[in-house]
């Protein structure tokens, strides 16, 4: 695995939060649980606040574990943390149609040129943080785009759909999972431009589970010295 190779002074780069938060309203997928948020204690009757939350494993922003797809698979707290950390490439597919396939992945692909140390791909697919358009979106992965995913060598892909497969039978789950290849979903990229960032995405640290929310940022490497 290559080691990104952005450095400190951390008070000196620019930080970007790209990820979903979770309440109430939070997207979820079809039939997954959704988000509750409540307060079981105040400041005017006990002095504090303290809250409840029940959500789903893939609640806003989530990093899927092989456990998800497989039952020997690891959880996500056995995943290396390493794995989440690393330099990016994002890519602005939000004027498309429709799934995205192997030849338009290329094709954006093709306007950067070829940087060794990039090793984990975004793919930004709506310009703003529309919940509605997250829902009815029709912008995931074709099983060849996934293929052509893991041919090119990254080691992890971020999306800001909630899935990163457009077929039911989940073959890019299937694909990455068991090739080591590390899913995030439901990133928000809105108010982001293409190019290349650091990338840092640490999913909470559940215990035997399939996934877990996580909290993404993007380094902007040009202000990082």
């Amino acid at each position: 695995m290559r080691l990104p190779t952005f450095s400190t002074p951390w008070m000196f780069t620019k930080l970007i939060d790209i990820s979903t938060g979770i309440s109430s309203s939070t997207p979820v997928y079809e039939g997954d649980p959704v988000p509750i948020i409540e307060k079981v204690s105040t400041i005017e009757k006990d002095g504090f606040v303290l809250s409840r939350i029940s959500v789903g494993t893939h609640t806003g922003t989530h990093v899927d574990a092989p456990a998800h797809i497989t039952a020997d698979g690891k959880c996500v707290d056995e995943m290396d943390l390493l794995s989440f950390i690393g330099n990016a490439i994002l890519l602005d597919l939000s004027k498309g149609e429709g799934c995205i396939t192997a030849d338009e992945l290329d094709e954006y692909y093709r306007k950067y040129p070829e940087e060794e140390d990039v090793d984990i791909l975004l793919l930004k697919t709506d310009n703003g943080p529309s919940f509605h358009s997250i829902l009815k979106s029709q912008r995931l992965l074709a099983a060849n785009a996934g293929k052509w995913v893991l041919e090119h060598g990254f080691r992890l892909v971020g999306v800001d759909t909630l899935s990163v497969d457009a077929d039911s039978s989940l073959p890019n789950h299937h694909l990455f999972l068991s090739n080591g290849l590390s899913i995030v979903e439901l990133l928000n990229f809105s108010g982001v431009e293409a190019g290349t960032y650091g990338f840092i995405c640490l999913p909470l640290k559940l215990i035997g589970c399939d996934a877990a929310p996580a909290r993404a940022i993007l380094i902007e490497r040009s202000s990082i010295i």
